[in-house]
């Protein structure tokens, strides 16, 4: 019975931002979730979810002065997306914030498109912004998108 309450109490979160990833995932929708403390360090949390996805996407933001880290975690993958002055990119996640074994994250993890992303945008970005790229970026990262979709 929690859960179900619990469970009730997400799905009435206000969305942060909605869109359409462009990819067979569909629509998406971002809800900010409660904190959570990850390697002593107090951060904010989004649920991804797409339309046609099977699990929802994890997105742990830690804010600093000068720089802001998206850690993007599904449940076969995780990488971390960067925004300071310099710009906005993916990378690798810092092994501070890593769970997922590095030998699993890399059979399903598109080095290619890693390098492809490593500079989306020029410049600070806002944070809703941000996320949106997220939604729509992330899903070319998985070798097979098909890992994370529910349509066949």
């Amino acid at each position: 019975m929690l859960s179900i309450t619990v469970s009730n109490a997400m799905n009435a979160a206000e969305p942060v931002t909605t869109g359409n990833s462009q990819t067979i995932l569909g629509e998406y929708t971002i809800v900010e979730l409660a904190p959570e403390t990850i390697a002593n360090t107090q951060v904010r949390v989004f649920q991804l979810t797409y339309q046609n996805g099977t699990e929802p996407i994890k997105i742990y933001l830690d804010e600093r002065a000068k720089c802001r880290e998206y850690i993007v975690r599904s449940n076969v993958m995780e990488v971390q997306y960067t925004c300071n002055k310099q710009g906005f990119g993916a990378k690798l996640v810092n092994s501070k914030y890593s769970l997922i074994p590095e030998q699993v994250n890399n059979m399903f993890l598109s080095t290619e498109n890693l390098k492809y992303q490593s500079r989306i945008s020029d410049g600070n970005i806002p944070v809703e912004k941000a996320l949106g790229l997220i939604a729509c970026y992330y899903p070319s990262l998985l070798k097979n998108i098909q890992n994370i979709a529910s349509v066949n």
